[in-house]
């Protein structure tokens, strides 16, 4: 579910639109964004190639927007794959072939040991804090026995926070977030967006509750082809410090 706010051939006019199609402020231009897409895919199928069981050859995408990602993750990879969003007016099929519905990840209608593989890239921080453990519990339920959750949490206290593109945003109470975010470059609503602040400790530990064996953790960084150009004098600064990674990727297995 992660936020796509790119620029396309016919911009809506904002300034901040403009400024990416001319390789300034705060919003990725088409290339950077295809980048982005590129690198992020291809770390996650690293891992799915690393830690997956086969068994069903059967994979579900959670928060899968229009598919692009999903189409992404079946490349080289022997897997049907499955996508469900709750912004997804109706089922239909992705460009390469992706079965993608409407639903949401604490209410999956799929049956049980169904996926060997359940990828939950960017989401979690958009599942509000009463529905964690409830859609942790239906993934863990949909995956065979030895199956895997692969996927991607934003760090909340990067200094810029990566759906508004406000610095320091996650480290503030969400009282204070919502009226931050009104200066927003993104042009995306606070509740539209429904982000929360959460860490990586936090999603193990509800994954852990649920059964899941943590088996990797890892930092993850996108290359500066992913990242504004106004800005990648801080990707190199921040690259050369090695500290405070972008993200979290990880895999969780459900034991045999």
């Amino acid at each position: 579910m992660t936020i796509e706010h790119t620029v396309n051939g016919n911009p809506r006019g904002t300034r901040q639109e403009i400024d990416a199609l001319r390789g300034t402020g705060l919003l990725q231009s088409r290339d950077e964004w295809a980048a982005r897409n590129d690198e992020l895919s291809a770390s996650l199928n690293q891992l799915i190639r690393r830690y997956r069981l086969a068994r069903t050859d059967n994979a579900l995408d959670v928060g899968c927007m229009s598919g692009e990602l999903t189409d992404r993750y079946g490349e080289g990879l022997n897997l049907r794959w499955s996508g469900i969003d709750p912004d997804i007016p109706e089922s239909k099929i992705s460009r390469n072939g992706a079965r993608l519905y409407p639903g949401f990840g604490h209410q999956l209608a799929f049956p049980d040991d169904h996926f060997d593989c359940v990828t939950f890239a960017n989401v979690y921080e958009h599942v509000p804090p009463t529905l964690r453990a409830a859609t942790l519990a239906e993934i863990y339920r949909c995956l065979t026995p030895g199956g895997i959750l692969v996927g991607q949490l934003p760090n909340p206290y990067f200094p810029i926070e990566s759906h508004s593109r406000l610095p320091f945003l996650g480290v503030l109470p969400r009282s204070l977030q919502r009226v931050y975010w009104r200066l927003t470059p993104t042009g995306w609503d606070f509740e539209k967006a429904h982000f929360f602040s959460v860490s990586m400790n936090d999603l193990k530990r509800r994954a852990q509750a649920c059964g899941f064996e943590v088996i990797a953790v890892r930092n993850f960084n996108y290359s500066v082809r992913a990242i504004p150009k106004s800005v990648h004098w801080l990707a190199a600064i921040h690259s050369r410090l090695g500290i405070l990674p972008w993200a979290w990727q990880f895999a969780f297995r459900k034991p045999l």
